[in-house]
């Protein structure tokens, strides 16, 4: 009886025969539709992510001009400061030294100052450590002044400098790594972080 009974209100309330085969659409939707309520945010995080942390390289031609973010990008020179170079007009660790790397970029028609000035220069070894431009311990230096910033800076007599679409703007990026590194071991990088241009990519140069 007691199976008999179990059997019995167990088909009570099972769907009827072709209950699937009537909601099949409305299944099929329901789990569309629970997929992209996941997947759309998860997208839309991904690429906040991506563009707060660029992790795509591009690999910028060693002796000529690369595009990149709304401009072309060339690095001119790199070299290292060790503590005693004349240049260094103010203290300097014994156990470091500073990397001066100087760019020039042409922005494209259209490419706006304060865009460019957003960039990032940071400096990666093979072990993965990573140094970021103009870093408190950076000690004064002398010589040609140039910009900081990728976009805009001052001259020798303090007269702002603007890039201008079409014409190379020179500016520096200076650095204060452990000393004793090799160049050839090291890589450049121009970031642009909350980019849409970028789109989680970044610029990087082989020294």
């Amino acid at each position: 009886m007691t199976t008999t009974s179990s059997a019995a209100d167990a088909s009570a309330t099972a769907p009827p025969a072709g209950w699937w085969r009537r909601n099949a659409l409305w299944l099929i939707g329901t789990a569309v539709v629970g997929a992209l309520a996941l997947w759309l945010p998860y997208r839309d995080a991904l690429q906040r992510y991506r563009e707060r942390n660029p992790s795509v390289a591009v690999a910028a031609n060693k002796n000529d001009w690369t595009a990149f973010n709304g401009a072309r990008w060339k690095l001119v020179a790199a070299e290292s400061l060790a503590p005693r170079d004349p240049r260094l007009r103010g203290p300097l660790r014994k156990d470091a030294e500073v990397v001066l790397l100087r760019y020039e970029v042409i922005p494209d028609s259209g490419a706006k100052t304060r865009d460019l000035d957003t960039c990032v220069g940071a400096i990666v070894d093979a072990q993965g450590r990573r140094w970021n431009a103009g870093a408190g311990a950076l000690p004064r230096l002398s010589g040609p002044r140039l910009p900081s910033t990728c976009g805009s800076g001052y001259d020798d007599s303090f007269k702002q400098v603007l890039a201008v679409p079409g014409r190379p703007f020179a500016f520096q990026h200076a650095f204060v790594l452990p000393r004793g590194q090799r160049l050839g071991d090291l890589r450049a990088r121009i970031e642009f972080r909350y980019s849409g241009k970028a789109d989680g990519r970044y610029l990087e140069f082989a020294l």
